[in-house]
């Protein structure tokens, strides 16, 4: 096994995510998350939040209807998310919807937009072309083994978009990726500071050159993140919510959704690999994407969850193992299946592909799918 192949010594973060960062052994987001224990007073984050509001507001007048955009899906985090702007912050959200193509949107997706729209919410979906949507997806999993990348650039780029166009100033995220995944290309000035997004990983790596080449139309502005020059010119300014609520995860934005008529998915962990059964409620093609993820960098969506819960001391590293065995690159072959039937690409072809991106220090094969030959939690940096 390669050095370069360890885990963080805390939770069960390893070395190959994309923008790891680790110090003595401990990835970036444990170090922040035993710096946030030291007695945090969440009153006081959530009044420099306001403070940080308030500067922005206070350079314009109100232009717009809406005095801020949440992004939105319809699942767990968006849902608490556009709730605590309008009734913790007094805002009076746009909610901003990139939505999925009808062959890959469940229909789950559709009636959770709806339960937003019945708690009060204007929402606005966006809808990239769906057969372009297909070749994207066919090409950035040939490309990069990625069968989402196209997907989630537009994801991220319509928020901006939309605030560049109607002149709205303030656009909300969730979680922080540099302080509670350990992507430190997002870092910002501070832990509410979104406007580094930019840095993710699904935004940079590989261009866009291999967009143009598969649409050379005008569905190619869906793609094209807004140039730091357009967020100066037009004053936009993003900013992460997590970081100022102290049960900001998983596990409690599932059940805080729920309670606020979120429809999930029980019982489906076996076919989706996702224990909290409340992730990509929207569609179905992700969960093939947490699957390669596993195979290329050790870690997936399971191992994702846990780590959440080691730094809430919710469970213990040594629980978290076991979870992470029967969970972590979990998919059905149901769903791989339809996914080949929209793409148009023989199974077998699917599985080639998966394996030439398959980190193979970390897998063996039998017949399609990856087998994990490492041992989860080990070794750690000393």
């Amino acid at each position: 096994m390669s050095n370069d192949f360890f885990f963080c010594k805390q939770c069960l973060a390893t070395s190959l995510r994309p923008n790891a960062d680790f110090t003595d052994g401990v990835c970036i987001a444990c170090l922040y998350s035993a710096n946030d224990e030291a007695e945090v007073d969440f009153v006081d984050r959530f009044k420099r939040l306001r403070r940080n509001i308030e500067k922005v507001m206070s350079r314009h007048d109100q232009l717009a209807e809406h005095d801020c955009i949440v992004g939105v899906s319809g699942g767990k985090d968006s849902t608490r998310q556009a709730l605590w702007v309008r009734d913790k912050l007094g805002m009076n959200p746009l909610l901003v919807c990139c939505s999925y193509p009808p062959k890959q949107m469940l229909d789950l997706g559709a009636k959770n937009l709806e339960n937003l729209i019945n708690l009060g919410f204007d929402v606005e979906v966006y809808n990239p072309a769906p057969e372009t949507a297909a070749r994207l997806s066919k090409a950035s999993l040939i490309e990069f083994g990625n069968v989402c990348k196209a997907s989630e650039i537009a994801l991220f780029t319509s928020v901006p978009k939309i605030a560049i166009e109607r002149n709205i100033k303030i656009c909300f995220f969730g979680e922080n990726p540099a302080l509670q995944e350990g992507d430190s290309a997002t870092l910002g000035e501070d832990e509410f500071d979104a406007n580094q997004l930019r840095g993710l990983n699904t935004l940079t790596a590989g261009g866009n050159d291999w967009i143009w080449k598969v649409t050379k139309d005008s569905n190619f502005h869906t793609y094209q993140y807004p140039t730091e020059e357009e967020f100066i010119e037009k004053d936009i300014n993003m900013f992460y919510l997590g970081p100022a609520w102290s049960d900001w995860d998983m596990e409690e934005n599932s059940f805080f959704s729920v309670l606020e008529g979120l429809k999930t998915r029980p019982n489906e962990e076996h076919i989706t690999g996702d224990i909290t059964n409340a992730s990509m409620l929207d569609e179905e093609f992700t969960n093939i994407n947490m699957m390669i993820k596993y195979y290329k960098f050790g870690f997936g969506r399971a191992s994702d969850l846990c780590n959440e819960l080691i730094r809430s001391d919710k469970i213990t590293r040594d629980e978290a193992l076991k979870v992470v065995a029967e969970y972590d690159g979990v998919c059905s072959d149901k769903i791989i299946d339809s996914y080949c039937r929209w793409i148009e690409m023989g199974v077998d072809e699917f599985w080639e592909l998966v394996w030439s991106y398959t980190n193979k220090e970390l897998f063996d094969r039998d017949g399609g799918r990856p087998v994990r030959k490492f041992e989860i939690g080990a070794p750690v940096c000393e």
